[in-house]
């Protein structure tokens, strides 16, 4: 796949990532304050299969930032942007490193990875670290959205054209029917 190929790839699911963070932030949280199923994820994962790891990587700080800034919650980005950072990068190295575990588990993973930093940043930006107790809850939910994501994900790139997916995504993980 050629560089604007992956550059229009990117922007798109981009774009499509920013208006699912949009529109799930519409919705009350599941269960606690700060527990979302995360479906933007979606096309953050897709775009780093697809595309790879930076076009990926562009997509959840452009969600993030945008989002932020659009919802009009700009203390959000000092949560929101590292711990998606964190997270994208862990779910990447367990997608193409490790050929073994699934897209579901690495998103999973990712999800769990997020919440907790998410909670983290905000417990030390706030001072209360009384909210470390929301940790298991929010992983939790992080487990639950993971799983949604990741098999949304999985069944998704399993109907691809291989021309569409990443180049060593293809050498790993691919085994079709």
């Amino acid at each position: 796949m050629n560089r604007l190929r992956k550059i229009v790839i990117s922007g798109v699911l981009s774009a499509l990532a920013l208006i699912a963070f949009m529109l799930e932030n519409l919705f009350p949280p599941l269960f606690i304050v700060g527990g979302r199923i995360g479906i933007a994820n979606f096309f953050v994962l897709i775009a780093g299969i697809c595309a790879g790891f930076w076009y990926g990587l562009s997509a959840i700080i452009i969600k993030a930032v945008l989002g932020s800034i659009f919802a009009g919650n700009f203390g959000a980005i000092l949560y929101s942007l590292p711990a998606g950072v964190i997270a994208y990068c862990a779910q990447m190295l367990i997608i193409f490193y490790a050929p073994k575990v699934s897209v579901i588990a690495a998103s999973v993973f990712g999800a769990v990875i997020n919440a907790c930093v998410q909670n983290a940043a905000f417990c030390l930006i706030t001072a209360t670290p009384e909210y470390f107790a929301y940790m298991p809850y929010l992983a939790l939910i992080g487990m639950l959205g993971g799983a949604i994501v990741g098999a949304a994900v999985f069944l998704t790139i399993k109907y691809l054209p291989e021309r569409v997916l990443n180049k060593y995504y293809k050498e790993q993980k691919i085994e079709r029917n």
